[in-house]
């Protein structure tokens, strides 16, 4: 009976632990970056379209992604810099199918003017994916061509 006992004590501690699996490295948790990064120039701005991670770098299903953010750096420079667009937050987590395709609107354009934009996914927990990128639109027509052209006299 003694010996039952500590069978059923160790199974019990076994049982209760919460560990589902070995630890996984922080490398292993991060979400893939997004897929298929577009950028168009429209006549609100320039509209970012994307598809979302399902899968951490180490290959596991995820359903933590928290969202996206968007940089973008302006100009023809050859080292751009990029700096914090804007942010896609991502309310899915418990939806069995999660929305795939994913788009965001620039409005805060001028035109002529040519944008650089690269994209990043995180989790929840604060995991970031390698950016995306950098794609590229140039919104509207060349200052030069935006004004109004007289007619020949």
């Amino acid at each position: 009976m003694r010996a039952g006992a500590r069978v059923a004590v160790a199974l019990a501690l076994l049982a209760a632990c919460g560990q589902k699996g070995a630890p996984l490295a922080p490398e292993l948790v991060r979400p893939n970056p997004p897929a298929n990064l577009s950028a168009i120039a429209t006549p609100e701005g320039v509209r970012l379209t994307w598809q979302r991670p399902l899968t951490y770098s180490g290959g596991q299903r995820m359903n933590d992604l928290g969202g996206f953010t968007i940089e973008r750096a302006a100009g023809d420079g050859e080292l751009p810099a990029f700096t914090p667009a804007g942010t896609v937050t991502v309310q899915d987590q418990e939806r069995f199918r999660k929305e795939r395709h994913l788009e965001w609107t620039d409005t805060d354009v001028t035109p002529g003017t040519r944008y650089l934009y690269r994209v990043s996914a995180y989790t929840l927990d604060g995991y970031w994916s390698e950016p995306v990128g950098p794609v590229a639109a140039r919104f509207g027509p060349a200052a030069r061509d935006a004004a109004p052209k007289e007619p020949p006299s």
